[in-house]
């Protein structure tokens, strides 16, 4: 009797690991990042919060990396209204570890570093800021340009 119990346990159990991995959905496949990597400090000076460099243009396939370099908590967050049509389901792939649509985690600790991918992204204009400090003119503007023909 424990034998045919125990036999059925583990059939059980077999069962649902084997249910549960068919069950699974799949990663989405993320764009690999072949593009350039361009860095923005995100700075504290004085009583003014910037980032370094603000307004900048980037090939669809870039990475841009933001780090926190004084006067955090900083985090990345686009305008939904100002960027291009199609934008926000690209920008949400390419944002790990959203706090919610379009926004980046906070980043507390300094030389911490939050990467954005622009692999698909449409081209034209995409409006940007740090929400802690968005009152105190910590703005700016990703410009993205198709990428050059191989």
């Amino acid at each position: 009797m424990k034998r045919v119990v125990l036999v059925a346990v583990l059939s059980l159990a077999l069962g649902a690991a084997t249910l549960s991995a068919q069950a699974a959905p799949a990663a989405p496949a993320r764009p690999a990042a072949a593009g350039n990597v361009v860095r923005v400090r995100m700075i504290q000076n004085g009583a003014r919060y910037v980032f370094e460099p603000a307004n900048f243009t980037v090939k669809v396939g870039d990475v841009v990396e933001f780090v926190n370099v004084s006067g955090g908590p900083h985090n990345i967050e686009f305008e939904k209204a100002k960027i291009p049509a199609g934008a926000e389901a690209v920008l949400n792939a390419g944002m790990p570890n959203r706090m919610s649509s379009l926004q980046g985690p906070m980043m507390v600790t300094p030389n911490q570093t939050y990467r954005i991918n622009f692999a698909g992204a449409p081209v034209g204009t995409y409006d940007y800021f740090c929400l802690p400090h968005k009152a105190m003119g910590m703005v700016g503007k990703i410009t993205v340009q198709a990428a050059a023909r191989r």
